[in-house]
């Protein structure tokens, strides 16, 4: 996903991460176990609005951002589409965690919002509540 180590040294020395989930030969998870702030969440939406760039260098290339925020897979049952961990819509997409955990990205008004929560709400409900009372406050 890198460019470079040192660009992903770069990048990881602006996220603090409070936990991440080992497996049983002690490599870190790839899809879930990342304990991160909401702020840290927002640094990583932020990473993907700008299609890989961060502070003005290339820390993922454009053509990762884009082929993991395309539709790969979907969840009919709730009309969404899946990327590589990220959840598509029409605005942008969002990458869900446990609880009311996300990241939302709106690549159309270019919004990046996240919530850490303990709430589990419906699949849906997260997205719908930033795009009903958060997005309009910036429009």
């Amino acid at each position: 996903m890198f460019k470079s180590k040192e660009e992903q040294l770069a990048f990881n020395e602006s996220i603090n991460t409070s936990g991440w989930v080992r497996d049983s030969l002690g490599i870190h998870t790839a899809g879930w176990g990342l304990t991160l702030s909401p702020m840290d969440m927002v640094k990583i939406g932020q990473l993907y609005l700008n299609k890989g760039l961060w502070n003005g260098k290339r820390i993922v290339s454009e053509k990762w951002v884009e082929e993991s925020t395309r539709e790969h897979s979907r969840w009919k049952k709730h009309d969404l589409s899946y990327g590589y961990l990220w959840w598509i819509n029409e605005d942008g997409y969002a990458a869900m965690g446990d609880g009311g955990n996300i990241i939302y990205v709106n690549t159309k008004d270019k919004i990046v919002v996240s919530s850490s929560a303990l709430f589990v709400p419906k699949v849906r409900d997260r997205i719908d509540l930033i795009k009903t009372y958060i997005e309009p406050i910036f429009r």
